[in-house]
C-alpha cells in the first residue's frame, strides 16, 4: 500500500456490508451509486447520528445531501440490491414469512417540511410507510422485501361509498406490496402475515392469485359459507380441540424496574373450514371467486386479574383440519411482532423522525438506508434466539475481527465464544446489567454496545493498517 493515504479509512466490514446492500443499484450514474454506499456505510457505523456528524468533511456532507435531494434517484431502486439478496436467501427456506404491517413517521412539529400527509386522527403530518420483512418460523429475520411510502390525503368531507371505491385508499397498501414482491421462487411457500388491517378481502384473493399463501387476523364478523352466519358465531360454536401456551410479547423496563412484562397465554382453540364470499357491493371484487379459508380461533379464557384477555381469530389459506395443524398457524402469526420491533429500531435507534431533511422525498431516501440498516441490529438480537447455541453458529454469521473482539471483552477463546454470550457481551457494552431477573436486552442498550463494538472493531482495523503502511504513515 505504498503511497497509499494515511488518512483514517471506515471499517472494512462495514464497507463489505455496505457494498452487499447498497452496491450496484441502478441511480442513473454510477458515481451516485457510489455515493450510497459510502453514505450507507458511515450511517451503519454510527447509526443514530445527524449527518453533519457523521460526515463531517464538508464535500462527503453535500454529496450526500445531493443523492438524497435528487428527484432521479427513487428509493425502492436504492433498496433492490438488498431485496435481491434477501429473496436468494429466502429462496432456500421450504417456508418464508412476510410479515406486513404499517407505521407514521410523525413529523408534526417540523412546519418546514414539504410533500407531506396527514397522520393519525388527521390532525398530523407525516408519512406512511408500509412494510414487508422476510422472516422464518423461528423469527429470524431475512431482510426487507418491499418498503413504500405514502402521503395520505385527508378523506373528502361527504364522501359517498362509490366516491371511496373509485380512489386509493389505505387499504390498498397490501395487496400492492403482495404485487411487487410478485411470483415466489419454486420450492419455497411465501405466508403473509398482518394485523387485523389487512382483513380485506381484495387482499387475500390477490396473494392467492399470486400462489402466495397468508395468516390474516379478521376484523370483520363476516357472513361465512354464502349463508346468513357470520364468522364470530360460527367458531363460537365449534368444539374446543385443546389448548396451548404462547409467551406474549417482551418485557420493558424504565430505568431499573419493569414498567410492562410479557407474559405467558393459555388459549384454548377452535377451528371450522369456511367461505368468504367476495363483498356484495364493490364493483372491484365483482369477477372474483369465493375464497375457501380455514378459521382458527384461540381464545384465553381466564385471564390474569385485569388483564384483557387474548382473542385471536385468524383467517389462513393453509389447511387446519385437527389440533396438530393449528399450533403452527398460531406460531406464524407470533412472529407477526418483529416488524414492530424493527419499526422501533428505525425511530429510537436510527431517530428518522428527528432528520432536518425539509422534503419528505428526501426522507424517504434517507429512510430507505436507514431501514437496513435498523435490520442489522435486529438481526443481531437474533443471535441470541438461535437453536444451535455454538461457536460454529456464530462463526457462519458474524466477521472474524467482529468475533475476536467479542470474545476479547467476553475474556474466552473466540472457538468458545457462544451467539447467547456474543449477544450478551454486545449488550453489556451498551449498559445492561444482566441481573438474574432482568428481561431480555433491549433495543437501546444493544444500540449503544454494538456501537461500541464497531469503533472498536474500526480502530484495530486502522491499526493493522498503520501498521502495514509502515514509517509513511507516521
Amino acid at each position: 500500500m505504498a503511497g497509499g493515504s494515511c488518512a483514517p479509512s471506515k471499517s472494512q466490514e462495514s464497507g463489505a456490508w455496505a457494498r452487499a446492500n447498497f452496491g450496484g443499484a441502478a441511480l442513473g450514474d454510477s458515481r451516485r451509486s457510489r455515493r450510497l454506499v459510502a453514505v450507507a456505510q458511515a450511517m451503519v457505523e454510527n447509526p443514530g447520528m445527524s449527518l453533519p456528524k457523521l460526515l463531517p468533511d464538508w464535500s462527503d456532507l453535500t454529496g450526500a445531501y445531493r443523492l438524497l435531494s435528487n428527484p432521479q434517484v427513487d428509493p425502492q431502486a436504492m433498496l433492490a440490491p438488498h431485496t435481491g439478496l434477501t429473496r436468494q436467501e429466502a429462496a432456500g427456506h421450504p417456508v418464508v414469512l412476510c410479515v406486513q404491517d404499517g407505521t407514521y413517521l410523525d413529523f408534526t412539529l417540523r412546519t418546514g417540511i414539504a410533500g407531506l400527509g396527514v397522520i393519525g386522527d388527521g390532525y398530523g403530518r407525516g408519512l406512511l410507510r408500509h412494510s414487508a420483512l422476510a422472516v422464518l418460523p423461528d423469527k429470524r429475520v431475512l431482510g426487507v422485501l418491499d418498503l413504500a411510502w405514502h402521503a395520505l390525503q385527508a378523506t373528502p368531507e361527504g364522501e359517498t361509498m362509490r366516491e371511496r371505491q373509485s380512489r386509493w385508499t389505505r387499504g390498498f397498501v397490501w395487496h400492492e406490496a403482495a404485487g411487487r414482491i410478485g411470483r415466489w421462487p419454486a420450492g419455497s411457500h411465501l405466508l403473509h402475515v398482518g394485523d387485523r388491517h389487512c382483513d380485506l378481502f381484495r387482499f387475500m384473493h390477490e396473494a392467492l392469485g399470486l400462489g402466495h399463501g397468508f395468516v390474516v387476523r379478521a376484523m370483520h364478523d363476516r357472513y361465512v359459507d354464502e349463508t346468513a352466519e357470520r364468522l364470530w358465531p360460527k367458531l363460537a360454536r365449534q368444539e374446543v380441540l385443546g389448548q396451548m401456551t404462547v409467551k406474549l410479547g417482551t418485557p420493558r423496563t424504565k430505568g431499573n424496574r419493569i414498567k410492562r412484562g410479557g407474559r405467558e397465554a393459555v388459549l384454548r382453540i377452535r377451528i371450522a373450514p369456511i367461505v368468504v364470499p367476495p363483498p356484495r357491493n364493490d364493483p372491484r371484487t365483482q369477477e372474483a371467486w369465493p375464497l375457501r379459508l380455514y378459521a382458527v380461533y384461540p381464545r384465553e379464557e381466564n385471564p390474569p386479574p385485569g388483564v384483557e384477555a387474548v382473542e385471536w381469530m385468524l383467517l389462513t389459506s393453509l389447511p387446519v383440519q385437527s389440533l396438530e395443524d393449528a399450533p403452527r398457524v398460531i406460531g406464524y402469526y407470533t412472529c407477526r411482532w418483529v416488524i414492530e420491533e424493527w419499526h422501533r429500531g428505525l425511530k429510537e435507534g436510527c431517530r428518522i423522525e428527528e432528520s432536518q431533511l425539509d422534503e419528505g422525498q428526501d426522507i424517504q431516501r434517507l429512510a430507505a438506508i436507514l431501514s437496513v440498516v435498523a435490520l442489522r441490529l435486529l438481526q443481531v438480537r437474533d443471535l441470541a434466539e438461535v437453536t444451535s447455541d455454538t461457536p460454529a453458529t456464530l462463526a457462519l454469521r458474524v466477521p472474524p475481527l467482529f468475533l475476536a473482539m467479542v470474545a476479547a471483552l467476553a475474556k474466552v477463546a473466540p472457538s468458545k465464544l457462544t451467539p447467547r454470550r456474543f449477544h450478551l457481551t454486545v449488550a453489556k457494552r451498551g449498559g445492561y446489567l444482566a441481573r438474574k431477573h432482568d428481561p431480555r436486552p433491549g433495543w437501546k442498550v444493544l444500540w449503544r454496545g454494538w456501537h461500541d463494538l464497531v469503533q472498536m472493531v474500526r480502530g484495530a482495523e486502522l491499526y493493522q493498517e498503520l501498521q502495514n503502511l509502515g514509517k509513511d504513515c507516521v
